[in-house]
């Protein structure tokens, strides 16, 4: 999509607007003002559309965070509102993810979004690096990283339709036990709980 990242444009129209500002103090020519206030012109509109108007793209990076927020804050009215209603074994995993592991941080750390066109509705896949801080019921309280592939499709809004999560292979090794589930670790104390995702 054009508009997603306008900084890398936006530095280049200004640096050509600057070249005609040379070019006119080199030869007095005051046509080179006119291009270069047109070119710094065009680009703060580039800059005002980007600002204004959010991508698929932008609108999927927006709505993961606020998830994350969501299972924080055990609010499981916006998070179930995020799932597409016919998956519903989707959303008894996200409601047993937020009582039996009880998180009290989630934080994506790293997340990269790929939509895809030519559907019946616009596909994005999101692939997630996420830090969660949470305990099972009477344990102890640990730390995990998981690796999360989140499916959506935009129908009148985005629609989580699949999620597969995880144990993050962070030194790219293979997970040989061919089990889907996160680990959670504290100290010497070591657990598992599986929360298979997929539909």
């Amino acid at each position: 999509m054009p508009y997603e990242d306008t900084l890398p444009l936006l530095a280049s129209f200004l640096l050509l607007a600057f070249v005609f500002i040379c070019m006119w103090r080199s030869s007095g020519q005051y046509k080179w003002v006119v291009v270069a206030l047109l070119i710094c012109a065009a680009g703060c509109g580039v800059a005002a559309i980007d600002f204004f108007i959010q991508t698929d793209r932008e609108q999927v990076e927006f709505l993961l965070p606020e998830l994350a927020k969501a299972v924080e804050k055990k609010d499981l009215e916006t998070l179930l509102a995020a799932i597409a209603p016919e998956v519903r074994p989707v959303q008894e995993q996200a409601e047993k993810a937020v009582f039996e592991i009880k998180p009290r941080r989630v934080l994506i750390t790293h997340l990269e979004v790929d939509v895809l066109y030519g559907q019946e509705f616009p596909t994005a896949v999101a692939n997630l690096l996420v830090r969660v801080t949470g305990r099972m019921a009477g344990r102890e309280e640990g730390v995990a990283i998981v690796s999360a592939t989140v499916t959506l499709e935009k129908r009148n809004q985005w629609l989580v339709t699949e999620c597969i999560i995880k144990p993050a292979d962070l030194l790219h090794k293979r997970d040989n036990t061919g089990r889907t589930g996160h680990t959670l670790t504290a100290g010497p104390c070591r657990y598992q709980l599986f929360l298979d995702l997929r539909v």
